[in-house]
């Protein structure tokens, strides 16, 4: 109802601001948007509000993924996670689905988080080299002539998508152009990359993943090229694989993205939380959800879930494990060197290399412990990824006039 009231009393407000938490706060809700917000005793309580006492939990506003690639069953996974909002960055679906799911959701008749989805990538021609599974072998939108891009950029928008998907086989001067169509219909653009100087030169919303940083601190070119093809197609590890990236040009790659105020997504989650000192924590987390048959998980999430952990632990050599365990440090220098240098971080779940959700949450963890401020790691999947996609208007920080979604712990 549009003069429906709710007030939200007595918890420890964290508003995705980065302003310092209010201590007995009161939210007042109308309509579904924040109305007021403040202190106890200097925030009016409407006489016909409903009242929820919150004394001792924490509130922050309802978490975004990130970066997610939503599927039928995760819905009430990512709302039981405090997740309400899910920006879901394909590569190969064209999104009929995810638009019913979007539709179904908006409507209330599916149970799930809000949807902000990209539909199926544009791209290049691929490198020639892939394998059976490998990226390019499954597919996405191929352009290769200006006008081309332009029309796949015009059919998103008429599709209804929010993010504009590009990976990393589109050509520079393509993805110039791809940028400049998808601003001009106001569509931001998260982008997989072999060369960030270059794609954050061509106006870039985001970029995508660790390794999209990592191949480019690596120089010289035909080496870069070659790392990344072998990791797509299956000869190399993306474990083993961060171990090569050259730490000693990070600087380079992230004065570019500064310079632009380009977001970036780790999603070291999905492979390395292994290796994280909060692994036991998370194995624990898993397990509870897994283990609770209410929940009524594909028996694919036990096994992707647990791929992790048995891949680094049961049937690595110890030389691969040593491995990994450097293109963990590796992965974690460029966190908090992104960071340290002025980078705008966000963070996004990345499944199915693990759970759902739970990911994204398991990867604020690993922010921190890689030196990010736990308020900045909030940000990260709050207020930064509505910024980075342009919907900080109405999300994702507690603030009047916002839409209300909430998350409380």
């Amino acid at each position: 109802m549009a003069d429906e009231v709710l007030v939200v009393h007595g918890g420890r407000l964290i508003d995705g601001t980065g302003r310092p938490p209010i201590e007995n706060s009161v939210i007042v809700i109308r309509g579904g948007r924040f109305q007021a917000v403040g202190r106890s005793g200097e925030v009016a309580i409407p006489a016909e509000a409903q009242v929820i006492d919150v004394e001792g939990k924490t509130v922050l506003p309802g978490f975004i993924d990130g970066h997610g690639h939503l599927e039928d069953f995760h819905g009430e996974l990512y709302l039981h996670l405090g997740i309400t909002t899910c920006a879901t960055i394909d590569t190969y679906q064209d999104g009929p689905w995810t638009r019913a799911q979007k539709q179904g959701t908006d409507l209330g008749k599916i149970r799930g988080p809000r949807i902000w989805m990209s539909g199926q990538a544009i791209g290049g021609v691929g490198t020639g080299h892939d394998v059976p599974l490998a990226r390019v072998s499954r597919g996405h939108i191929i352009v290769t002539t200006p006008d081309e891009v332009r029309r796949a950029v015009q059919r998103k928008k008429q599709f209804g998508c929010d993010i504009l998907k590009v990976n990393e086989f589109l050509s520079l001067d393509l993805l110039k152009i791809a940028v400049d169509e998808a601003h001009r219909l106001e569509i931001p653009v998260a982008c997989h990359s072999w060369d960030v100087v270059g794609s954050v030169n061509a106006g870039v919303d985001s970029i995508e993943h660790i390794w999209s940083v990592g191949y480019s601190s690596i120089p010289y070119v035909p080496a870069r090229r070659k790392l990344a093809e072998d990791r797509l197609g299956g000869r190399i590890d993306q474990e083993i694989d961060g171990s090569y990236y050259q730490t000693e040009n990070y600087d380079e790659v992230i004065g570019a993205m500064v310079e632009h105020g380009v977001a970036w997504t780790p999603t070291i989650a999905k492979w390395l939380r292994p290796l994280s000192p909060s692994a036991e924590r998370f194995r624990k987390r898993e397990n509870e959800i897994l283990n609770d048959p209410k929940a009524d998980l594909p028996a694919a999430v036990r096994a992707v879930t647990d791929n992790a952990y048995d891949k680094l632990f049961k049937r690595y050599s110890a030389e691969q494990l040593a491995r990994a365990k450097v293109g963990y440090e590796k992965a974690n220098q460029f966190i908090r060197r992104f960071v340290e240098a002025g980078g705008i971080l966000k963070e996004g779940s990345d499944p199915p290399r693990g759970m759902a959700a739970l990911l994204m949450h398991e990867a604020l963890v690993m922010d921190v412990e890689a030196g990010v401020s736990p308020m900045t790691a909030i940000q990260a999947a709050t207020l930064t990824v509505a910024k980075t996609f342009k919907k900080d208007k109405d999300y994702c920080s507690v603030e009047p006039g916002n839409v209300a979604d909430l998350s409380i712990v």
